[in-house]
């Protein structure tokens, strides 16, 4: 018998799961859509493949209703079909308008690869998808492939009214009751804080549950379980949901603070890793287009599992056609890009690149559709300009969009180029872009690039110079005068979320400011574990006190306390410290530049391709050793090739 395994159309898969996350948002007892436009499977989808044999069988399952045909006569799904000698010609018909329209084949006549083509009943047949993990009748592609562990509460305390759980760190993750009163009402108050779990008015998950012994209630975000019931002999406990990710990378050194900031942030970015990135596992429980830049940036030093980027990517621009930005934000698009530009550095998948080029196209025509007189692209009614949580001049065409714009098109340029498509004129786009921002946003007398030329304000704000540096839209002086009168500038607004922070951390590391990043991650970073986090915030406010902390959006507990866009230092010391980055797609050719900054020691690894890099830097010696060919060490002005499994030593 050949192996069996499930297969959809192209996409169906990533945009099913996607879109099933973003319509499960719960907050106070409802059920709360993302407010974009969702994109789902195709709900119609035909399968074709000839076969030639001298004797086998056939067997179909369906994902739905449909039917198979075997040169024109058609069976119904779960049919064994006895093929004698001859050629034979396939076709499955497949609906589904409420889950995954997929097919699990099994034959020992022909096997489940990219001979089996499929449309949606109009287009182009391409070969049909399948993930090797879904390889049997009960391994159903509808149901997200999870691992599950027993986790019991650290904390059990008695109140007035109920028992307050603490299960020692947030999870996400099946509440089991077992052993409960049947008759008695048993109310339920999670929280990421003690507070929240208290605060019965408040709380922002909460549940009531009667009639049963035992109960395994939905997936949610918590730490703390408050309940108001008859406790006495109840057991509680969690089913701790997650996917089972191998560390690739790590990061160790001489400072504490910053090794349990790492395993805080660690923790944080695995708890929102799902069926993409999440921004946060409490409250939105979304994908948005910036929180994803950020968490591939991170995945890549950490887990470099390419399967979650491609997931996210994917469901993030869905389907032609393209009505409205990614999360109806303007930079989020542009982000898009550039996250699949890292990717494509990454990993090297030019079949995935050229899969979702076409989209990316469609994408960027939308984009361009926003183009002002100027030539800037600005926001329209129905359109965010989100840039950050932070006071900036949003008027007409904001600076930190074009900045975006300016390397969207630079990639779009490379990939038209990779995929050997011919001459395409975004690079072109990209030149022109780059002098108009210089020409009306640039200001000499201020030393840094404003974020409006039509209001009149010429305000600085911190985030378009940061981009300026990151993507070296900014020639040398101006980054120099931006490191000066704006990341140095006190006067200029500060950022106060971990998402622009990990930006701004950045653009000072890439300036050779070490000193700069290691102060910000001590206390920013620091700051909050010093109140007791124990997975990083989406925003941090060292004014604040007690119970101010969680909140946020006018809502008492509105704050995330766990939220991925967090985790950046996971990154910076990657490629930072560590000091690896690639130099071509998939990691071909690739630096390492260790630094230790202020720093006594240092060691890790980074992922690169299908190897590793360590690193081991002291103030006496510097040990690096590739299991993968291809690499650079670049130190103090000299470069040692990396030959295959050698370890370089220096005395430093």
């Amino acid at each position: 018998m050949k192996k069996g395994y499930w297969l959809w159309h192209y996409g169906d898969y990533e945009l099913f799961h996607i879109m099933s996350l973003h319509l499960r948002r719960e907050e106070r007892g409802y059920i709360r859509p993302a407010v974009w436009k969702l994109q789902g499977p195709y709900m119609n989808v035909k399968f074709v493949r000839r076969i030639e044999c001298e004797k086998g069988y056939l067997f179909c399952h369906i994902n739905g209703g449909g039917n198979i045909s075997v040169n024109n006569k058609r069976y119904p799904s779960d049919t064994y079909i006895t093929l004698e000698k001859g050629a034979y010609e396939v076709e499955i018909h497949i609906s589904n308008n409420i889950g995954l329209p997929a097919i699990y084949i099994e034959s020992d006549v022909c096997d489940c690869d990219g001979k089996w083509l499929c449309n949606h009943f109009a287009g182009e047949f391409t070969a049909a998808a399948y993930k090797s993990c879904f390889d049997s009748l009960d391994k159903n592609p509808e149901v997200f492939p999870f691992a599950y562990e027993r986790k019991e509460p650290v904390g059990v305390r008695k109140t007035d009214e109920g028992t307050l759980y603490d299960f020692g760190t947030e999870l996400f993750a099946y509440l089991n009751i077992a052993n409960a009163d049947k008759d008695k009402r048993i109310e339920l108050y999670y929280g990421e804080s003690e507070e929240e779990a208290l605060d019965t008015a408040y709380s922002y998950i909460t549940d009531c549950v009667c009639g049963k012994t035992e109960y395994k209630l939905r997936q949610r975000a918590f730490r703390y379980v408050y309940i108001i019931a008859d406790a006495d002999g109840m057991q509680v406990s969690a089913d701790y949901e997650y996917l089972p990710f191998t560390e690739k990378g790590c990061f160790s050194c001489d400072n504490k603070l910053f090794e349990r900031i790492c395993a805080v942030a660690k923790y944080t970015f695995h708890l929102n890793c799902r069926e993409g990135f999440l921004d946060g596992i409490k409250r939105d429980r979304w994908v948005w287009s910036g929180d994803a830049y950020q968490s591939a940036r991170i995945n890549r030093y950490l887990f470099a599992d390419k399967e979650i980027e491609q997931r996210t990517l994917i469901g993030l621009v869905g389907r032609e056609p393209v009505e409205q930005h990614i999360n109806t934000i303007v930079d989020y698009s542009l982000l898009w890009f550039i996250t699949l530009y890292e990717h494509y550095m990454t990993y090297g998948d030019k079949e995935f690149l050229r899969k979702i080029y076409p989209m990316a196209v469609k994408l960027m025509e939308f984009c361009e559709g926003r183009i002002n007189a100027d030539g800037f692209i600005e926001g329209v009614p129905g359109d965010w300009t989100f840039i950050d949580w932070s006071e900036i001049d949003k008027v007409g065409a904001v600076c930190a969009e074009q900045m975006l714009l300016i390397k969207a098109y630079s990639v779009m340029a490379e990939f038209a180029e990779i995929l050997k498509l011919g001459e395409s004129d975004y690079a072109e786009k990209s030149r022109k872009l780059k002098k108009l921002v210089n020409e009306y946003y640039w200001n000499e007398e201020k030393g840094a690039f404003i974020d409006s030329y039509s209001s009149g304000r010429k305000n600085v704000t911190r985030h378009a110079n940061i981009f300026a540096v990151m993507y070296d839209i900014a020639d040398e002086k101006q980054k120099q005068s931006i490191l000066e009168n704006v990341l140095k500038n006190e006067s200029v607004t500060k950022i106060t979320t971990p998402y622009f922070e990990g930006y701004e951390l950045d653009a000072l590391a890439k300036l050779g400011e070490l000193s700069a990043v290691e102060r910000t991650v001590a206390d920013y970073w620091g700051g909050m574990l010093d109140l007791g986090a124990t997975t990083v915030w989406e925003e941090y406010n060292p004014d604040q006190n007690g119970a101010e902390h969680y909140g946020m959006y006018g809502d008492k507990y509105g704050k995330s306390l766990c939220h991925a866009w967090g985790a950046g230092p996971i990154y910076l010391f990657g490629r930072y410290y560590l000091g690896v980055y690639a130099t071509s797609a998939g990691y071909d050719t690739f630096m390492v530049e260790p630094k230790l900054g202020g720093l006594k020691q240092i060691s890790g690894k980074v992922p690169v391709g299908d190897g590793t890099v360590s690193v081991e830097l002291d103030e006496k010696q510097l040990k690096v050793t590739s299991t993968k060919a291809g690499g650079t060490l670049k130190w103090n002005g000299k470069e040692y090739e990396l030959k295959l499994n050698e370890t370089v030593v220096i005395e430093v």
